[in-house]
């Protein structure tokens, strides 16, 4: 019984010594998949104007058009951050969350259920000069809080909706200060 103890411990770790496939390892960390593709697509537009800085304020305007907060602004970067608070309670979450409760005070415990109560969107536009224009890629965040304030999900959102909403109007912001209407 020892013996195979030993053999079994030898095998293991002859085993981890073992050198991994490094080519094809690389390979598959620099390949972008079909998904990755798609939402830079959905995340990304080229614009034909050479002039960054009226990219960067109709995008600002837009940004507050949609009732959002300016966080951060760095026309030298290429960079706008902006956010806004909204509430975050789901009627379902919340009832079972009262109810989860109240079985346990029920039988005789102590404490409370949490339930998502406060949320922050973000948003971040970046810009870049590329050969025939600015590449203008956003990305729209979630911080969720729960009622016990902590956070309980953050997440990257990838509603198309939203994406379109956003270069739809920066397409139409562009254009008219484009042309000075």
């Amino acid at each position: 019984m020892k013996r195979i103890a030993v053999s079994l411990a030898v095998a293991a770790a002859l085993a981890a010594c073992q050198q991994p496939d490094l080519r094809n390892q690389q390979k598959a960390a620099l390949t972008l998949s079909a998904e990755s593709l798609a939402q830079r697509q959905m995340q990304s537009r080229r614009y034909d104007t050479r002039d960054e800085t009226m990219i960067l304020a109709a995008a600002a305007g837009v940004l507050q058009d949609l009732g959002f907060n300016i966080d951060e602004s760095s026309p030298a970067t290429g960079l706008i951050v902006a956010s806004k608070d909204r509430d975050a309670i789901e009627a379902g979450q919340a009832t079972g969350a009262v109810l989860l409760t109240m079985l346990i005070a029920a039988s005789g415990g102590k404490g409370s259920v949490a339930f998502d109560t406060q949320q922050k969107i973000r948003i971040s536009v970046v810009t870049k000069q590329v050969p025939d224009g600015i590449l203008v890629r956003t990305t729209f965040q979630r911080v969720v809080w729960n009622s016990a304030g902590q956070v309980s999900r953050t997440e990257s959102l990838g509603d198309a909706a939203m994406y379109q909403q956003f270069y739809d109007k920066l397409s139409q912001s562009v254009f008219l200060e484009g042309h000075a209407i």
